[in-house]
């Protein structure tokens, strides 16, 4: 078989994306929000492209399923997951920031 005919060459995606959940990891820590954000949504589009093309890939009718389109919807979920990580991260923090000022005002004010 030669090694253009094989189903696991087009799928560079496969190493890469876990090095990108790395990445998104690693966002969760930078400190402007808006620089966090940005990361985050980058990695989840990146591997969100990755997966529509490891799942485009043309199966032969001797290949059987394509086992790396699985994979990769295996690496997009844990991206989403961050994702939502990152989000109920983020208003909780806002959340208890707002309260905090709220409380810090009363007590500062004269009633």
């Amino acid at each position: 078989m030669p090694l253009a005919d094989d189903p696991w060459y087009d799928y560079l995606a496969l190493p890469i994306a876990p090095l990108v959940l790395v990445a998104q990891f690693g966002a969760l820590f930078v400190r402007p929000w808006w620089l966090r954000w940005v990361l985050s949504a980058a990695c989840f589009a990146a591997i969100t492209v990755m997966f529509a093309y490891v799942a485009s890939i043309p199966e032969g009718p001797d290949e059987g399923v394509n086992i790396g389109a699985g994979l990769m919807s295996l690496w997009w979920l844990c991206s989403f997951v961050l994702a939502l990580v990152l989000v109920g991260r983020d208003l909780i923090l806002a959340t208890f920031l707002v309260v905090r000022s709220r409380l810090a005002n009363r007590h500062a004010s004269p009633s």
